[in-house]
């Protein structure tokens, strides 16, 4: 008789639970904000690009519940109007369709947001760097970790790589850590070794990936690639804290949306933390699940507001990250496949090429590439053929940086061998260096480019100079010969590389001048129109979202950005200097200037 009053006390605990719980649910459907934006929004008064072939260009857009409803002129559209219509007058701005930038990383970008900046985009020689850098320290309190980002001895003619005593005796009470610019080489000093617990004991994690030392074994303050990098980031992840982490990633998406992104794709995202992803997911998601809800009002996730959407390939050592299918997520966030290097960078001496590196002092003495030196691949073809054909068939897409002309080769040469469908929009990522045969290929195979175009704005004469030379230099980046075989691809800033400003990458790729005012392979200009639709409708194509998003058309959503001047209509030369005025996303203001 006991136990049986026992067992009933215990099943109406247990149902007291569950109606607490679904009483939670059902408040937080009530409560928890979502991004479907519940009135009309009429836009009018300036010029419409809509980057439609059919209706090129208009003057008004009415919009309800987020979605695009007409596309016309006004008066015309007025009779959609409703009495709590929010109206936009663009004064004789400019809309387009939301920028949406397919290659980025703001997991990186939230890391080094806030960190000393000793980029030669601001300092122009070796004094300027570590005066900055000296002049900051003090900032500082004892213990407490300096992180700087941006350092280059390519951009800064005169830049020596700093050795580890040195990095000793400016901050000899503070673990101080520098990050390239392109985030393959790092540099720390000896309180930011030992923080990460690496000694001149401990193995390199790889070939390509270690940690550098001088003749005796010693470690001289070298850090090379990620691998060997992720004991420092783990370490300086831990020392900042969740809390200021969190705070810096909403900062970062905030700067996507202030640049005129709508959409980002985190290609290759720097985690194999499934946390991280709950996180991108919590802030991009139309509406968010119970259990973030909760993890929310506990403070361990943030305050949920429209954001620009998120479009999400792992790296290929955390597929663990994937969830069962391909099929996931909504409009706003959704895992899309997996990245793969197939080699590295022209500025490590890692990008793989038919033929070597230039001769140069920067090569040679600076960037330390042996003479003579190709570059390797990181990947065997076979291997690879064999991963594609595995996510191919399972449904997720594939994108493979791929930046030297032997490794782009190479990398076709595997999607050619895995005997997939061409119409399965695998990527090849940055390409700097392409061969005219490469294109083509890419055209038959049904493999999408992504060009890293803002190589050629600040690179173009180091290419030349330093690390390429001019003939191959003069066939970087051909946008135009893309188009003449009738590739869709688009063009990316790879920030935290170089910031996310898509008009930053129009000026570079209509103009194609080097930052110092060097045309740099004229013949592969592109129109203005072909550059915007590379940065819209051809980047959405690439995530399988161009029936949804990239152009103004009807039943699309209201991802828009508003600019001070058209594109179409402004001195080429001048396109750099337009500015962003207000960033929708589904018909939310996410961005406005003040």
């Amino acid at each position: 008789m006991m136990s049986c009053r026992i067992e009933i006390k215990n099943m109406k605990n247990i149902f007291y639970i569950i109606l607490v719980i679904l009483g939670l649910f059902l408040i937080s459907i009530v409560l928890e904000p979502n991004f479907r934006p519940k009135g009309s929004l009429y836009i009018y008064n300036g010029t419409v690009i809509t980057l439609e072939d059919g209706q090129p260009e208009t003057n008004a857009v009415f919009v309800d519940k987020g979605k695009i409803v007409a596309v016309g002129t006004d008066p015309e559209l007025r009779h959609f109007l409703k009495e709590t219509t929010q109206i936009i007058d663009l004064k004789g701005a400019t809309l387009l369709p939301g920028f949406i930038d397919p290659h980025t990383h703001p997991v990186a970008s939230s890391f080094l947001h806030g960190m000393i900046d000793l980029s030669g985009f601001t300092h122009r020689s070796q004094k300027e760097i570590w005066t900055h850098l000296e002049s900051q320290i003090k900032n500082y309190s004892p213990g407490e970790w300096i992180l700087c980002k941006g350092l280059d001895v390519v951009l800064v003619p005169d830049l020596e790589p700093p050795h580890i005593t040195y990095l000793d005796s400016i901050a000899p009470n503070n673990p101080l850590l520098i990050a390239s610019l392109s985030m393959h080489s790092f540099w720390g000093n000896t309180l930011a070794f030992k923080e990460a617990d690496i000694n001149q004991e401990t193995p390199n994690p790889s070939e390509s990936s270690f940690y550098g030392r001088d003749s005796s074994g010693k470690l001289n303050g070298y850090i090379s690639e990620q691998a060997a990098f992720q004991p420092f980031k783990e370490t300086v992840i831990k020392a900042l804290g969740n809390d200021i982490l969190k705070e810096k990633c909403v900062k970062v998406l905030n700067g996507y949306a202030a640049h005129g992104n709508t959409s980002i794709t985190s290609m290759g995202i720097t985690t194999d933390d499934p946390n991280v992803i709950r996180l991108y997911e919590h802030l991009s998601s139309e509406t968010s699940s119970f259990f973030n809800w909760v993890l929310e009002k506990f403070g361990l996730l943030p305050k949920r507001k429209p954001t620009v959407r998120n479009f999400v390939f792992v790296r290929d050592d955390a597929d663990h990250l994937l969830p069962k299918s391909s099929n996931n997520g909504d409009d706003f966030f959704k895992m899309m496949g997996v990245k793969f290097w197939y080699d590295g960078s022209p500025y490590t001496g890692s990008m793989y090429l038919n033929e070597p590196f230039k001769s140069s002092a920067v090569n040679q003495e600076k960037i330390h590439v042996p003479s003579g030196y190709s570059g390797k691949a990181l990947w065997n073809k076979d291997e690879i053929a064999n991963r594609i054909q595995r996510y191919d068939s399972a449904g997720w897409q594939v994108a493979i940086h791929a930046q030297g002309d032997k490794a782009i080769s190479e990398t076709l040469d595997a999607f050619e061998k895995s005997g997939i469908s061409k119409y399965s929009r695998h990527r090849l990522e940055h390409c700097l260096l392409p061969e005219k045969e490469a294109i083509q290929r890419m055209a038959e195979l049904g493999v999408s480019p992504s060009f890293h175009i803002n190589h050629l704005w600040y690179y173009g004469e180091a290419l030349e100079n330093h690390i390429i030379g001019q003939e191959r230099t003069g066939r970087i980046l051909p946008l135009k010969a893309a188009e003449n075989n009738s590739l869709i691809f688009s063009l990316h800033a790879d920030q935290p590389m170089f910031e996310s400003d898509p008009l930053s990458l129009l000026h570079t790729a209509v103009n194609r001048k080097t930052r110092d005012g060097k045309i740099v392979g004229k013949s592969n200009k592109i129109s203005v129109e072909q550059g915007l639709k590379s940065l819209t409708i051809n980047a959405a194509w690439q995530i399988k979202m161009e029936n949804k998003i990239g152009s103004i058309k009807p039943g699309k959503y209201a991802d828009f950005v508003i600019i001070d001047q058209n594109p179409m209509m402004v001195d080429p030369e001048k396109i750099k200097d337009i500015h962003v005025l207000q960033t929708i996303v589904n018909g939310n203001t996410v961005y406005k200037k003040d």
